[in-house]
Protein backbone atom coordinates (compact mmCIF):
# COMPACT_ATOMS: atom_id res chain seq x y z
CA UNK A 1 0.00 0.00 0.00
CA UNK A 2 2.85 2.34 0.83
CA UNK A 3 4.34 1.64 -2.59
CA UNK A 4 1.09 2.52 -4.35
CA UNK A 5 0.73 5.73 -2.36
CA UNK A 6 4.33 6.81 -3.12
CA UNK A 7 3.98 6.06 -6.81
CA UNK A 8 0.71 8.02 -6.96
CA UNK A 9 2.45 11.00 -5.29
CA UNK A 10 5.33 10.83 -7.78
CA UNK A 11 2.90 10.73 -10.68
CA UNK A 12 1.09 13.79 -9.32
CA UNK A 13 4.36 15.73 -9.00
CA UNK A 14 5.44 14.99 -12.55
CA UNK A 15 1.97 15.68 -13.96
CA UNK A 16 1.66 19.07 -12.22
CA UNK A 17 3.79 21.02 -14.71
CA UNK A 18 1.67 19.69 -17.55
CA UNK A 19 -1.45 21.14 -15.91
CA UNK A 20 0.08 24.60 -15.42
CA UNK A 21 -1.09 27.27 -17.82
CA UNK A 22 1.43 29.14 -19.94
CA UNK A 23 1.95 32.76 -18.92
CA UNK A 24 -0.11 35.24 -20.86
CA UNK A 25 1.84 37.86 -22.77
CA UNK A 26 1.00 41.51 -22.26
CA UNK A 27 2.17 44.62 -24.00
CA UNK A 28 5.08 46.39 -22.36
CA UNK A 29 3.97 48.98 -19.83
CA UNK A 30 0.49 47.59 -19.27
CA UNK A 31 -0.98 46.20 -16.07
CA UNK A 32 -3.45 43.33 -15.74
CA UNK A 33 -5.49 42.99 -12.59
CA UNK A 34 -8.28 40.44 -12.59
CA UNK A 35 -11.71 41.99 -12.17
CA UNK A 36 -10.56 45.65 -12.51
CA UNK A 37 -10.65 47.68 -15.70
CA UNK A 38 -7.16 48.70 -16.89
CA UNK A 39 -7.97 52.43 -16.74
CA UNK A 40 -8.82 52.13 -13.04
CA UNK A 41 -5.59 50.37 -12.12
CA UNK A 42 -3.06 52.70 -10.47
CA UNK A 43 -5.64 55.48 -10.40
CA UNK A 44 -5.71 55.80 -14.20
CA UNK A 45 -2.21 57.24 -14.42
CA UNK A 46 -1.22 58.14 -17.96
CA UNK A 47 2.27 56.68 -18.15
CA UNK A 48 3.01 58.56 -21.38
CA UNK A 49 2.72 61.84 -19.52
CA UNK A 50 5.05 60.57 -16.82
CA UNK A 51 7.69 59.55 -19.34
CA UNK A 52 7.51 62.42 -21.83
CA UNK A 53 6.63 65.30 -19.52
CA UNK A 54 9.51 67.66 -18.69
CA UNK A 55 10.78 67.59 -15.15
CA UNK A 56 8.98 69.98 -12.83
CA UNK A 57 10.78 73.15 -11.89
CA UNK A 58 12.51 73.05 -8.56
CA UNK A 59 11.78 75.95 -6.23
CA UNK A 60 14.48 78.57 -5.98
CA UNK A 61 16.71 78.10 -2.95
CA UNK A 62 16.28 80.53 -0.09
CA UNK A 63 18.79 83.36 -0.12
CA UNK A 64 21.84 82.59 1.94
CA UNK A 65 22.36 84.54 5.13
CA UNK A 66 25.45 86.69 4.74
CA UNK A 67 27.63 86.95 7.80
CA UNK A 68 29.05 90.34 8.70
CA UNK A 69 32.48 91.16 7.33
CA UNK A 70 35.41 90.15 9.44
CA UNK A 71 37.17 93.14 10.97
CA UNK A 72 40.88 92.79 11.52
CA UNK A 73 43.63 94.66 13.26
CA UNK A 74 47.00 94.70 11.47
CA UNK A 75 50.25 95.44 13.27
CA UNK A 76 53.60 95.63 11.45
CA UNK A 77 56.88 95.70 13.37
CA UNK A 78 60.19 96.13 11.59
CA UNK A 79 63.59 95.42 13.13
CA UNK A 80 66.80 96.36 11.26
CA UNK A 81 70.12 94.99 12.48
CA UNK A 82 73.48 95.69 10.91
CA UNK A 83 76.27 93.17 11.00
CA UNK A 84 79.79 93.70 9.67
CA UNK A 85 78.88 91.92 6.42
CA UNK A 86 75.13 92.49 5.94
CA UNK A 87 71.99 94.36 6.88
CA UNK A 88 69.24 92.07 8.28
CA UNK A 89 65.71 93.43 8.14
CA UNK A 90 63.00 91.46 9.93
CA UNK A 91 59.35 92.40 9.44
CA UNK A 92 56.61 90.86 11.55
CA UNK A 93 53.02 91.41 10.39
CA UNK A 94 50.30 90.38 12.85
CA UNK A 95 46.71 90.16 11.62
CA UNK A 96 44.31 89.68 14.52
CA UNK A 97 40.51 89.60 14.48
CA UNK A 98 38.89 92.72 15.87
CA UNK A 99 35.31 92.22 17.00
CA UNK A 100 32.78 95.03 16.80
CA UNK A 101 30.48 93.18 19.18
CA UNK A 102 30.28 94.34 22.79
CA UNK A 103 32.23 92.25 25.25
CA UNK A 104 30.17 89.85 27.33
CA UNK A 105 30.20 89.91 31.09
CA UNK A 106 32.02 86.71 32.15
CA UNK A 107 29.75 86.35 35.19
CA UNK A 108 26.56 86.66 33.09
CA UNK A 109 27.38 85.93 29.40
CA UNK A 110 24.12 86.92 27.73
CA UNK A 111 24.05 88.56 24.30
CA UNK A 112 22.79 92.18 24.19
CA UNK A 113 19.94 91.17 21.85
CA UNK A 114 18.65 88.68 24.43
CA UNK A 115 19.11 91.18 27.27
CA UNK A 116 17.02 93.69 25.30
CA UNK A 117 14.13 91.20 24.96
CA UNK A 118 14.23 90.35 28.66
CA UNK A 119 14.32 94.03 29.65
CA UNK A 120 11.58 95.10 27.20
CA UNK A 121 8.97 92.43 27.95
CA UNK A 122 7.80 91.11 31.25
CA UNK A 123 6.24 87.99 29.71
CA UNK A 124 8.59 87.05 26.91
CA UNK A 125 8.21 83.71 25.15
CA UNK A 126 10.72 81.09 24.14
CA UNK A 127 10.12 82.17 20.56
CA UNK A 128 11.16 85.74 21.48
CA UNK A 129 14.35 84.46 23.12
CA UNK A 130 15.15 82.14 20.19
CA UNK A 131 14.68 85.00 17.71
CA UNK A 132 16.98 87.24 19.77
CA UNK A 133 19.60 84.50 20.03
CA UNK A 134 19.45 83.94 16.28
CA UNK A 135 19.88 87.68 15.68
CA UNK A 136 22.92 87.65 17.98
CA UNK A 137 24.48 84.69 16.15
CA UNK A 138 23.87 86.27 12.74
CA UNK A 139 25.37 89.57 13.89
CA UNK A 140 28.56 87.89 15.10
CA UNK A 141 31.30 87.65 12.48
CA UNK A 142 32.93 84.27 12.00
CA UNK A 143 35.98 83.71 14.14
CA UNK A 144 39.37 83.80 12.50
CA UNK A 145 42.74 82.92 13.91
CA UNK A 146 45.50 85.41 14.48
CA UNK A 147 48.00 85.24 11.63
CA UNK A 148 51.65 86.15 12.14
CA UNK A 149 53.91 86.49 9.10
CA UNK A 150 57.62 86.98 9.62
CA UNK A 151 59.79 88.09 6.71
CA UNK A 152 63.55 88.31 6.98
CA UNK A 153 65.55 90.08 4.25
CA UNK A 154 69.31 90.00 4.29
CA UNK A 155 71.25 92.46 2.14
CA UNK A 156 75.01 91.96 1.81
CA UNK A 157 77.16 95.02 2.20
CA UNK A 158 79.48 95.92 -0.64
CA UNK A 159 83.00 94.75 -0.20
CA UNK A 160 81.95 92.45 2.62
Amino acid sequence: MKCAFASAALAAVFAAPALAQPPTTTAEGSVRVQGIAPEKVLGAIDTEKLVNEPTPETPAPAPAVIAPAIATSVTIDTDVRETPTAVVETTVATVAPASTRPALDPANPIAPEVQAVVAAKKNYTTKDLAAAQLAAVLATPPSTPTTITTTTRTTLKEGG
